[in-house]
Parts: structure tokens; sequence; C-alpha cells
């Protein structure tokens, strides 16, 4: 997909989109977690909530900004060093990386020796690879974490207009985001290529536990 004169690598906007939807749903409801742990009024668990969708939303984004940009400078030094002048060793490195044992890579980096930097650099350089756009993926990043993010928060949000809701709040947050946690780590498997209910299942026991561990700290907190 073009975007300008840069292609967008859906793979790395899907793995935006997960990393960025589980940070914002596990962090938001440790915040939640910890804040109904401490027993603190319901106002200060919505100030708490989307204070952390925010300020962790805009520091998510800007690191996946970091990353990106300097992955897509590290693969462009390493076509510029092809392109003006062949290293042997170099490239049967880069061959490695592709896939290629030592040995073979070294013969095929040696064999390589003998053709001219055209023929070398179609061989070597992938240039119809999607690369990585530094912009989107960040962008990508602050939506999806601010939206699954707002999950565990929409239930204390409802109850802060009607008070009935109050007694049910917390086990129905825990409800949502558990259940997005699982759908998240389930789809996760897109980048990852593994088993979609292991996936979904690790991932809900991960949570689980940074939640506990935030209750049991509100709760400590609490009683001081």
């Amino acid at each position: 997909m073009k975007i300008g004169k840069q292609t967008f690598n859906k793979g790395e906007g899907i793995k935006s989109l997960v990393y960025g939807g589980l940070d914002g749903t596990i962090t938001t409801f440790a915040v939640v977690a910890g804040a109904t742990g401490g027993a603190l009024d319901m106002r200060v668990i919505i100030i708490l909530g989307f204070a952390n969708l925010l300020g962790d939303g805009i520091s998510m984004a800007v690191g996946d900004y970091v990353s990106s940009k300097s992955e897509k400078e590290y693969a462009e030094h390493h076509k510029q060093e092809i392109e003006t002048e062949y290293n042997e060793d170099q490239s049967a490195q880069m061959l490695e990386e592709k896939g290629l044992s030592a040995i073979d890579a070294h013969h095929f980096a040696e064999t390589l020796s003998h053709y001219d930097a055209e023929t070398r650099d179609n061989l070597l350089i992938n240039d119809d690879e999607e690369e990585s756009n530094p912009i989107i993926n960040a962008i990508i990043t602050f939506i999806s974490f601010v939206i699954f993010g707002l999950f565990p928060l929409l239930i204390f949000i409802f109850a802060y207009f009607n008070h009935d809701l109050i007694p049910i709040s917390f086990i129905t947050s825990n409800i949502l985001t558990f259940t997005t946690l699982f759908i998240l780590g389930a789809v996760k498997t897109v980048v990852t290529k593994g088993n979609w209910f292991k996936s979904g299942l690790e991932m809900l026991i991960v949570g689980g536990l940074a939640a506990m561990a935030a209750y049991g700290i509100g709760v400590v907190l609490g009683g001081v």
C-alpha cells in the first residue's frame, strides 16, 4: 500500500495495532484495579484512567515511532553499504539473517563477488519489500492504545452517571478486560504465526497477574 512516496508495511501496522491495544488494556486496567483496591472515589478512578490513556498512549506512540525509524535507518544503511562497496563478510552476514546457514552464506557471498553490482543488489536487497512507515505506525499505536484501553474504564464512566451500576462496575471491568486481552492475544498470531488459543490464553494470564498485583497494591496502600 502506497502512502505518498513511501510504502506501508501491513505487517508492521498489525503489530502496532495489536501491541498498542494490549498495552492500553493492561495498563489502564492495572490503574483501575489499583484505584478500586484503594477504595478511591469513582471520579478519581476515571481521572486516573484517562490520564493513563493519554499519557501512556503518547509515550507508546513515540516509542513505536523511534523504534520503527531506527529500524528503517539501519536497513537503509545496510543497503548503502552494499551499493557502494561489496564486502564479502558483510554480505555473508546478511544472507545468514535471511535464513542461510553460515557455510552456504559464505559460499554464496564469495560467488557473488564475481558478479557486477547490479546483480548483487538484486539478489541481496529486496526493493519490493514493503517498508515500515514510522509516522503511520505511531498513529496506529496511539489510536489502538486509546480505543482498547478504554474498555476497562467504560463501566466506571457509566457508573458515575448511574450509581446503580457501582456494585457491578469492577467485575464488569474484569470481564471486558479479560475478553479484550484474549481477543488481542489471539489476533497477535497474525504476526507471530502461533496458536491463536494458546496466545490468547497466555495474554489473558499475563494481564490477569498484572491486574491482581495492581489490585493487591491498591488494597495495601488504601489501608495505610
